[in-house]
């Protein structure tokens, strides 16, 4: 323990004394590197190498104060970001049904700027950083890097309310991106017409149906990545969708369409008993479309910035201006917990109004 000589071409250590290194005989007066060693206060071997010997001493102070400090007043170091994420993990798990998403963010956001680090040396500095990582490798929608910085803010709380972390949240003051939930996407006759010729010959025919069928229906990725076989009554033509968003377990009529995209994939299943109706290759559960939708996206030409949850838009939109659905069956058919939150497309019932006020002609 305490200060020794470390050599840069073995690794090994030698007395401050030495001017050749005891093992491999590394001539020391080409530069020196000191190796600082302490004993934790729970026993671990503390270790670290620095360019100076007064920069080595002033370590060395420091690591036996703060692990005096942990043996007699019990103080510890604040824990690793990656310890609290692999117990925040567990949790949502349990917890939280779209934990994927959760895992995603994290790996490929978060991750890259903040694993290593203690909890209480992460700064609101280092949450720009993630945000202006994100906004250097695509243009991300305000909303998904909003859902990024709530990630990190939700960790820190739940390691506060569970007693493993008591410092400052950094993300408390990180302004949040505006963002505006009333956007609606919503393809043409004609961008329609191309994705779905572009569907029926992709090559990866399981991604191709879970596509067309989120077409058709308007689900959301979480709940078509959910889907098991044991949910699905193809007699009837109904699926169930178990813990949905809005909580309570929904069951729902599917078109003809829809029905013939499941028959279909349940005979691309990669193992006869494999659970999920859009599952990977081999036979997982689908976390993720990977570049896939982009490529598609690309391929049918349509706009670039129209995402995946625009089909879910999509489906709703062409059925409120159709004239033939009443904005209460699109609040079930969309399983929106409220009216408030089907509101977005009112302005799309016009047709269904009209017809409504024309109707007492016709009963005279």
């Amino acid at each position: 323990m305490g200060i020794n000589l470390h050599c840069s071409k073995c690794k090994s250590s030698s007395s401050l004394k030495s001017k050749r290194c005891n093992r491999c005989g590394y001539d020391f007066s080409g530069g020196r590197k000191y190796r600082v060693v302490i004993s934790a206060a729970d026993g671990k071997r503390v270790t670290k190498v620095v360019d100076s010997f007064s920069l080595a001493q002033k370590l060395e102070g420091k690591l036996k104060a703060q692990s005096a400090e942990e043996r007699l007043l019990g103080v510890s170091q604040s824990p690793l970001i990656d310890e609290i994420r692999k117990e925040y993990l567990k949790w949502i798990k349990l917890n939280k049904t779209s934990w994927e998403d959760d895992l995603q963010r994290w790996e490929h956001h978060i991750e890259p700027v903040i694993k290593g680090k203690r909890m209480d040396s992460i700064i609101p500095l280092d949450v720009h950083d993630i945000v202006a990582n994100m906004k250097r490798s695509r243009e991300y929608a305000p909303a998904t890097i909003r859902q990024v910085i709530v990630l990190v803010k939700r960790l820190y709380n739940w390691a506060s309310e569970m007693g493993l972390y008591e410092a400052m949240n950094p993300v408390a003051k990180v302004k949040h991106p505006k963002i505006n939930n009333e956007v609606t996407e919503c393809l043409t006759q004609e961008e329609v017409k191309r994705l779905l010729s572009t569907l029926n010959t992709w090559r990866n025919r399981r991604v191709a149906l879970l596509i067309k069928f989120d077409l058709y229906t308007g689900l959301r990725r979480g709940e078509l990545f959910n889907l098991k076989w044991e949910h699905v009554d193809l007699f009837n033509g109904t699926i169930c969708l178990r813990d949905p968003k809005g909580g309570k377990d929904q069951t729902l009529p599917i078109s003809d369409v829809a029905l013939s995209i499941l028959i279909e994939a349940k005979g691309l299943l990669p193992t006869p008993d494999c659970p999920y109706v859009f599952p990977t290759k081999w036979g997982q559960k689908r976390i993720s479309l990977g570049d896939m939708w982009d490529y598609i996206k690309r391929a049918a030409k349509l706009p670039p910035r129209f995402r995946f949850h625009g089909l879910r838009h999509n489906f709703a939109s062409h059925l409120a201006s159709s004239g033939k659905v009443s904005q209460f069956t699109l609040q079930k058919l969309l399983t929106h917990k409220s009216p408030q939150m089907t509101q977005r497309y009112a302005h799309l019932f016009d047709q269904t109004l009209r017809d409504g006020a024309n109707l007492l002609s016709s009963l005279f």
